[in-house]
């Protein structure tokens, strides 16, 4: 994106970020979805992508709201782990 239109855009759209957060221990669909709900459950995420074969999840969130601190202790809770997601 071009920083000098940054004024331009609307609150949402300059306050949201995405990550990807790698993920250890995702076997069946059933581990995708409590991955997905972990994570939809925090306050301030607006999307969430997960990838099994890939062990990766996508999260687009309100980075004045939530952090990936945050998503981490979700994940852990839930009872996965998450891991560095290996450089492409």
């Amino acid at each position: 994106m071009d920083k000098t239109n940054i004024d331009n855009l609307p609150r949402e759209a300059r306050i949201m970020a995405t990550v990807h957060v790698g993920i250890a221990g995702m076997t069946c669909d059933q581990c995708v979805r409590r991955v997905e709900g972990a994570l939809r459950s925090l306050a301030g995420v607006k999307e969430v992508t997960v990838d099994r074969g890939q062990a990766v999840a996508t999260v687009v969130y309100d980075d004045t709201v939530t952090d990936v601190p945050a998503m981490h202790d979700a994940l852990l809770r839930s009872g996965y782990r998450p891991v560095a997601v290996p450089v492409r």
